[in-house]
């Protein structure tokens, strides 16, 4: 065993370092399970319901705080990569017609993705979309 060169104590082993670092790396994802299966619990509790603004969860334990406050996702996280795909191509200016002869799909597949992506999103027009995956404000103009 060498020395370390600081106050003449033990320099620890390479082995002893990597099972030190392995450790943290099991803690870390044994809290990241912990909490995945107390936000599971906790949306369970609250029955799953519509985004609220108030805290499901606001507790301290040991001098930290833990407040679980739900988020609505963001719009391009609830697409699909194919609905994502014909969302661009409408962005673009291109007509369903347009979409399925590019994709190479039928155009009431791509009808389809546009219903499937105006529920998503909660919009009725393609405008609407539009802008609510670029994030603009129709209402402020």
């Amino acid at each position: 065993m060498s020395t370390s060169p600081v106050m003449g104590f033990p320099a620890p082993s390479l082995h002893d370092v990597a099972r030190q670092r392995a450790t943290v790396v099991t803690e870390d994802e044994a809290v990241r399970k912990l909490a995945r299966s107390l936000v599971r619990r906790v949306m369970e509790l609250n029955d799953g319901g519509a985004v609220q603004r108030k805290p499901l969860l606001d507790v301290t334990e040991h001098g930290v705080r833990c407040l679980l406050v739900p988020v609505a996702p963001e719009p391009h996280d609830l697409l699909s990569p194919r609905e994502h795909e014909v969302a661009r191509m409408v962005g673009r200016g291109y007509t369903n017609k347009q979409i399925a002869g590019v994709l190479e799909i039928s155009l009431n597949t791509v009808s389809a993705h546009m219903r499937r992506i105006f529920t998503k999103l909660g919009v009725g027009s393609r405008a609407a979309m539009v802008a609510a995956l670029t994030g603009e404000n129709l209402a402020a103009g």
